[in-house]
């Protein structure tokens, strides 16, 4: 048996539709266990006709502490975590759960659309180093372009990845992993706490591209968005404390500096694109940090199920060299209810 286990805040029109298409995704007997973290009656008892469990503590107790009370009740040797806004592909958690034979934790391939061509971000682990990297990029305009340059490689292998990868770490969105994992820190309420999770997995942690699924994401952390910026720093610095050394943690903070931001030209609509050299990624930070991509855009622009579930700030558009990285064009492309 699997567990399927969501963990849901204010969505649960979302998670619905996530149930609906993981059904689909599984030969297997699914076992789907809820957490509504919403502390809304009306929302656990719309949940309660599509789950084998409905759990609805008193107050939210975020994802890592709405996976471990849920966990109580799975019963499935293999169980599936998930954020409510995801779709799952035919064949998706099956695909996860085969790769469990030979990992300790599966993730799939997180796509922004529904058409499956925007891939999401590849997820870091968030080490000493890798933040002192960001911290000089902070401080550096020269080390921030080769960071950038760096990056974007980094990001377009993981997209070409056709068969099963080791990685060093996984989006939350959706993870599968073995019932005797460790427990989640509940010291990261929102952000981290799967990074961490995954610092203390014994064993292979692996990307399996051939498990597709759609990640709207941010819709639940959106509602509140100015809440869910301040417990990120909140829980960046915990995370850091924890494996940094709250010295070296505090220190990295301190000489960090605000994200650069870039000014560019804002499009109204798709522009013709008549390259096929380049990869399109688009970011809702002007420095491009961080990114999703079409490797093989037709066009300047997001598809319009992108566009329909965005639900904060302008999103930057960038056409870049997939060879050599240099940037052919940067746009804004604002978004307008």
């Amino acid at each position: 048996m699997i567990s399927l286990l969501i963990v849901n805040y204010r969505s649960a029109g979302l998670a619905i539709d996530a149930i609906r298409t993981a059904r689909l995704a599984t030969h297997r007997e699914l076992q789907i266990v809820v957490v509504d973290n919403s502390c809304d009656a009306q929302e656990a008892e719309f949940l309660r006709p599509h789950a084998d469990v409905v759990i609805a503590p008193p107050s939210n107790r975020g994802y890592a502490g709405g996976i471990n009370e849920g966990r109580k009740e799975c019963r499935g040797d293999a169980i599936v975590i998930a954020n409510p806004d995801v779709a799952f592909a035919e064949g998706s958690i099956d695909a996860l759960v085969d790769a469990l034979a030979y990992a300790a934790v599966a993730g799939p391939a997180l796509y922004w659309d529904e058409a499956h061509r925007w891939l999401l971000p590849p997820s870091d682990l968030h080490t000493t180093a890798g933040k002192a990297d960001e911290v000089l990029a902070s401080r550096s305009a020269t080390y921030a372009r080769r960071r950038d340059r760096r990056r974007f490689f980094e990001r377009v292998a993981f997209w070409s990845l056709t068969k099963p990868a080791k990685v060093r770490a996984l989006s939350g969105a959706v993870m599968a992993f073995h019932r005797d994992a460790p427990p989640f820190d509940e010291r990261f309420a929102l952000y981290f706490e799967e990074t961490d999770f995954l610092r203390r997995i014994d064993g292979p942690i692996v990307y399996v591209s051939a498990a597709r699924v759609r990640h709207l994401y941010n819709q639940s952390a959106g509602q509140v968005s100015s809440e869910a910026a301040a417990r990120y720093v909140q829980s960046e610095l915990k995370y850091l404390e924890k494996w940094s050394g709250p010295f070296a943690a505090r220190m990295l903070k301190s000489i960090e500096r605000p994200p650069a931001t870039f000014h560019y030209e804002e499009i109204e609509g798709p522009l013709a694109l008549d390259r096929d050299d380049v990869v399109l990624e688009a970011s809702p930070l002007s420095n491009f940090a961080t990114a999703a991509g079409c490797l093989a855009p037709a066009a300047i622009d997001l598809p319009p199920d992108v566009l329909a579930s965005w639900r904060g700030g302008p999103l930057y558009l960038r056409v870049v060299e997939r060879a050599t990285g240099r940037i052919a064009g940067a746009w804004t492309r604002r978004i307008r209810p």
